[in-house]
């Protein structure tokens, strides 16, 4: 797949509460997402149906799921083994050592942890999102039948027009339905590709520190604790940044709920206006066979 230049000068903004929260260009977000992964407005990732596929989002999201899910069981079966060995430990600066690797891996976990909780909401209601969108699927149908209804009262005469109606009458409400889902789908791949390179950026110091820390008992006590504590640096600012990331996610929950009630006030008006379109349907039915009274 190709990226057009206009996709290339296209830029993105992320709007939250009236203020920009990041300004990228579409191409940055297209090499990031590898080139397997299209925009969610390119016409390639749309169904049948006219539904933003949310394929590739959903792929860095399992991504991001099972390397949360192995670090969290890398920091839980190693701090479990922390807490055994300390009681045995008897040098003092090396049980400090022993206790400040415990301390800075404990805080990790817990700060990982409410991701995938997150993650885990996120999807569930993003399912529900797609079950909303799937009524455009009633919309096709009830548009053939009321076109056969046409086709078969006017004797094919009338057709064209009832197809011009239906088309133009499910064509501006699924607009709609895409412009409701289309925010929500930009902040979902910004918040997986933010999420991705802070994990990424955190599993070799991490796995650094359990090393360090493993290697305590084979050094001096006094060195133990001075490697602990240096490599508790490459991890010290760990705890924060996945914090901010928390509460960008709060942002994204906020805007997926605001998906949601746009999408379900879409839905309320289709169905309203929908009264009036088969009036006019059924108007064209009536004058032609008014026609045909005349004319007989």
């Amino acid at each position: 797949m190709k990226c057009s230049g206009f996709l290339i000068l296209l830029v993105v903004q992320f709007a939250w509460n009236d203020s920009v929260l990041a300004i990228e260009t579409a191409f940055d977000i297209w090499n990031k997402f590898g080139d397997g992964g299209a925009l969610p407005n390119d016409p390639e990732r749309l169904n049948e149906k006219g539904i933003s596929v949310l394929s590739p989002t959903n792929d860095l999201q399992n991504k991001n799921e099972g390397t949360i899910t192995q670090l969290r069981n890398l920091l839980d079966n190693y701090v479990a083994k922390l807490l055994s060995d300390l009681p045995n430990t008897r040098k003092k600066k090396r049980r400090q050592g022993l206790q400040e690797s415990l301390q800075a891996l404990t805080g990790l976990g817990l700060s990982i942890s409410p991701l995938l909780k997150f993650l885990t909401n996120i999807k569930a209601e993003e399912e529900q999102l797609v079950s909303k969108l799937n009524v455009q699927e009633e919309w096709k149908f009830w548009a053939a039948a009321k076109v056969s209804k046409v086709q078969e009262s006017t004797k094919g005469l009338r057709t064209a027009e009832a197809v011009s109606i239906t088309e133009n009458f499910n064509s501006r409400y699924g607009l709609r339905l895409r412009s409701c889902v289309g925010l929500f789908i930009w902040n979902q791949i910004r918040f997986n590709l933010d999420l991705e390179s802070s994990l990424n950026g955190l599993q070799n110091p991490t796995e650094h520190l359990i090393d360090v820390t493993e290697g305590c008992s084979s050094v001096k006590p006094k060195k133990c604790r001075r490697n602990v504590r240096r490599a508790i640096d490459g991890i010290q600012n760990a705890p924060q940044n996945l914090l901010n990331l928390r509460t960008k996610g709060n942002q994204l929950e906020d805007i997926q709920r605001q998906s949601n009630q746009c999408v379900d006030k879409t839905v309320k008006e289709y169905t309203e206006e929908r009264v009036e379109v088969e009036r006019q349907l059924d108007d064209i039915i009536e004058d032609y066979l008014e026609s045909e009274t005349f004319t007989k």
